[in-house]
């Protein structure tokens, strides 16, 4: 018997049938894959609030801090003084929220976000503060020095989550009398369910390479182009997973970024935009008409 091959039209039809079939379902494994990411994001962020809740009951109803003036201030032995220069030289005492709620769960894991290939949220590049709180927080891997090291920080420490800098006291008055006040009672918080706490922040590269993100944000803070950090903080689809004060965790699309002539989008307007999605930012709520 003679064996007989494909024709060449039949190979090529039958690679343009299979080029098409990958065409179509390479972004469904693209979003399913995201989609994944997202769940294991999600269960994160609902870690981070029961820790912090726990934190919360040990603490007199206080959240952790999500201030970088609370930590990054003088101790009260030598007066609360505030570092404006940018050198953040000084350490009060007080872990950020990544490392206080490291006793109720022991799992730096929780503080990374698998869609978040930068994770720069504990790296500022030369700051005492940053790396004080490594140190005295026992942080695998911490050095002093480490501050020094493009990328250091966030080698041993990667964060992809940010708090709300505005439940902090210490920016409802001005630096220069600053009063070793820290995170605002969670009784001053008037819609804790609504109130966010901590939400997905993207890292900005610096011209040396170092990944920076801060450990605390407002919607829209740092808005001015799309590598900045609150736009990358947008990789679940369009949206992001937050914290809210009474310490559930959801997800929400985000509202655009951008204005309709294409400009970026102010704080101020991105605030009233999620207060708009019941997103509030302010401890009394609403602040926009």
């Amino acid at each position: 018997m003679k064996c007989k091959g494909f024709t060449l039209i039949e190979l090529l039809v039958v690679i343009a049938i299979i080029a098409i079939l990958a065409a179509i379902l390479f972004p469904v494994f693209a979003q399913a894959r995201e989609q994944a990411r997202k769940t294991q994001c999600l269960s994160n962020a609902k870690q981070i609030g029961l820790a912090s809740m726990m934190y919360a009951q040990d603490y007199d109803e206080t959240l952790p801090e999500t201030g970088w003036v609370g930590p990054c201030s003088a101790p009260a032995s030598q007066g609360c003084r505030v570092d404006t220069s940018g050198a953040d030289s000084y350490w009060s005492g007080v872990f950020a929220f990544p490392l206080a709620i490291m006793p109720y769960q022991k799992n730096y894991q929780i503080l990374v976000c698998p869609s978040d290939s930068d994770r720069g949220g504990f790296n500022k590049y030369r700051s005492y503060c940053y790396e004080a709180q490594l140190l005295a927080a026992g942080v695998p891997g911490a050095y002093e020095g480490i501050r020094e090291v493009v990328n250091g920080m966030r080698n041993v420490l990667p964060l992809s989550y940010a708090g709300n800098y505005l439940l902090a006291g210490g920016y409802y008055i001005t630096w220069d009398q600053y009063d070793c006040r820290k995170m605002l009672p969670m009784a001053s918080i008037q819609f804790p369910a609504q109130t966010f706490y901590v939400t997905d922040v993207g890292s900005r590269i610096e011209s040396n390479g170092n990944a920076f993100a801060g450990w605390y944000i407002a919607p829209g803070y740092d808005n001015s182009a799309p590598n900045r950090r609150w736009p990358k903080g947008q990789r679940h689809q369009n949206g992001r997973n937050w914290i809210f004060a009474d310490g559930h965790a959801k997800y929400y699309r985000d509202p655009a970024l951008t204005n309709p002539d294409g400009s970026r989008k102010s704080q101020a307007q991105l605030t009233c935009d999620y207060e708009a999605m019941g997103i509030y930012t302010y401890p009394q709520g609403k602040t926009c008409n």
